[in-house]
């Protein structure tokens, strides 16, 4: 497949969701700015340059802006392919758009309540994408917020260098060697690896030495970092509560035991945070606007049709919502 067929289907989609008709021509905020800026009756050579019309179908007119802003919602690689082969392509997309959407008025789709139906919740959506953004763009953090949110949560970021040894536990009624060991040779296997761990052995001679179907022992050849309020309070406490270099007790959980090597603590400093807490912070501010407006507008939800359904194991019984494996 060509870069233009390729082209061509990745900007059908980005332009068809976008939703763009180009049966009217949006003044941008910069030009609006720039023409209140000015002396009366005067434009700015880049909002002249904005409203210039360079695509004509029919008695529709899109204009410089439009153009540019379609660009400017596509991907990474589709902005690639503009920037080395041009705009040709987008013109000859946005014309495919603009004639299909001619069409379909022509035929009356616009008035089928599926096309209505869909028209609506695509209006809907851009509305409420832009009063979201301008909701964000307001909220303001200071440095103070940041710094005392960061006092009173910064064993949150903390994070602890492992590498781990994950020994699967058969289910009870299971005899299937593949699914695991069974309790006692799960707990042996596990003991011996610690044991190995603790005289000094590294990870790499031990899992070696323990080496087995991969469906029954995972283990982390490369070190991973994982983060303290990410883990599961198990594994949290064996991890943070052994020192650098240090081996953990056996983590028995639901379906597997878990020997953990621990390499190197780290505890961040406010300036490592700063951007992950003011972050957090705007959306705690957005979420208690939005809740707030729920309040005023009163809510109201069909607690049966909107119900999560009971997932179900193959055996008909309830399934664990417990993940497969523990980080």
């Amino acid at each position: 497949m060509t870069n233009r067929h390729i082209w061509g289907s990745c900007l059908a989609v980005t332009l068809f969701a976008g939703g763009a008709s180009g049966q009217q021509t949006a003044t941008p905020l910069k030009t609006i700015e720039a023409e209140t800026a000015s002396a009366p009756g005067a434009q700015t050579p880049t909002a002249i340059s904005a409203q210039k019309v360079v695509l004509k179908v029919g008695s529709a007119q899109v204009t410089q802006f439009e153009i540019d802003a379609a660009v400017s919602h596509l991907g990474m690689k589709e902005k690639a392919i503009v920037s080395t082969q041009g705009l040709q392509l987008v013109g000859e997309e946005y014309t495919k758009m603009l004639l299909l959407s001619q069409r379909a008025s022509e035929e009356h789709l616009d008035l089928t309540p599926d096309i209505r139906s869909q028209l609506e919740l695509q209006r809907v959506k851009t509305l409420a994408q832009a009063e979201y953004q301008r909701m964000a763009s307001d909220v303001q953090i200071t440095q103070e917020e940041i710094s005392q949110y960061f006092t009173a949560h910064r064993s949150e970021f903390e994070t602890v260098q492992v590498q781990e040894f994950l020994i699967r536990k058969r289910p009870q009624g299971t005899a299937d060697p593949k699914q695991g060991l069974t309790l006692e040779e799960a707990r042996s296997t596990a003991e011996s690896i610690r044991n190995a761990l603790l005289s000094g052995k590294d990870v790499e001679e031990v899992a070696g030495t323990f080496a087995t179907s991969i469906s029954v022992m995972l283990v982390d050849h490369k070190p991973r970092i994982l983060r303290r309020a990410d883990m599961k309070a198990a594994l949290e406490k064996a991890t943070f509560d052994v020192p650098d270099g240090g081996v953990s007790e056996i983590v028995d959980t639901a379906q597997a035991l878990i020997v953990v090597k621990v390499l190197v603590h780290h505890r961040p400093e406010l300036t490592e945070a700063t951007a992950e807490i003011k972050n957090k912070l705007q959306q705690q501010k957005l979420d208690a606007e939005i809740d707030t407006m729920k309040k005023k507008a009163g809510v109201w939800m069909d607690v049966d049709y909107f119900k999560q359904p009971v997932a179900t194991s193959s055996a008909g019984q309830p399934a664990s919502s417990e993940p497969r494996y523990e980080p």
